[in-house]
């Protein structure tokens, strides 16, 4: 298990760290993730403790461990969100992401019940083990996805940890900078970087993606209603989170080594 000063002192230091995952060079906009893909680089040097090449389960699950701060084998919402912003700098809202992405059950815990399946998740080609790439590849999913978990949590109007069709309505609102309920390019651009988000080509790709009449502006009643009736896998009229964040495939992956 990591220890929380060994765990932080790790992520801190990510400046200089390497592996055999690339992180990609920033261009003339500095992307905001870049901090973001220097950890996986820490997390997997340190979760691959016999340095075999393959993260094991046990393996995996010490990662999210390092945030049981008080080594009672579970970790809450404060626990992860308070030593997540400590080692990334990163805003309250953007924690909780990473928080809610790895809470599979939705118990506002992670513990062996989201671990289990997590590893799953890992283990893209599902052959039992999670290889250096495949950590890094889902980890580098996670990131892009984490923006999509904060504008489901601004939308989830009575955080029951699902979004109706009138919340889903409501996904871009933070980006209507005019009020006229839709959301132009422009906006979009905006809303993305003052966020933190992404770069502007990443807005760029997913305003494509979801401006489903190519009008040129996001609106509930076209685009939106659309996008709703297509996330919904299981059809129950309401969006969980892992429906919503699958738009992160709209979103250009940065380059792995591998």
């Amino acid at each position: 298990m990591f220890g929380l000063l060994t765990l932080a002192v790790l992520l801190v230091g990510i400046q200089g760290q390497g592996s055999d995952i690339n992180i990609p060079n920033s261009s003339s906009e500095v992307d905001p993730k870049l901090d973001m893909y220097g950890i996986i680089n820490v997390l997997y040097l340190k979760a691959d403790k016999d340095m075999n090449g393959m993260i094991s389960e046990p393996e995996l699950a010490d990662v999210y461990h390092g945030f049981d701060t008080n080594g009672d084998g579970r970790v809450t919402k404060t626990e992860f969100v308070t030593l997540w912003q400590s080692i990334t700098h990163g805003n309250q809202e953007t924690a909780e992401a990473f928080f809610y992405l790895a809470d599979l059950n939705d118990d506002n815990i992670i513990d062996s019940k989201d671990l289990s399946p997590l590893y799953n998740v890992f283990d893209t080609d599902g052959d039992g083990q999670v290889t250096a790439h495949e950590f890094a590849e889902k980890w580098v999913g996670i990131i892009l996805e984490a923006p999509l978990a904060v504008l489901f949590e601004r939308s989830d109007a009575n955080r029951d940890n699902v979004l109706t069709h009138n919340e889903f309505s409501k996904f871009f609102s933070s980006f209507d900078t005019n009020g006229d309920h839709s959301v132009t390019l422009s906006e979009f651009e905006h809303g993305w970087v003052s966020s933190s988000f992404g770069t502007t080509a990443e807005a760029d790709a997913l305003f494509k993606a979801m401006d489903t009449d190519h009008d040129g502006r996001i609106t509930a009643s076209h685009d939106l209603n659309s996008k709703f009736t297509s996330l919904d896998i299981n059809h129950d009229h309401h969006l969980i989170i892992l429906e919503v964040v699958t738009l992160a495939q709209y979103l250009p992956k940065p380059p792995l080594q591998g």
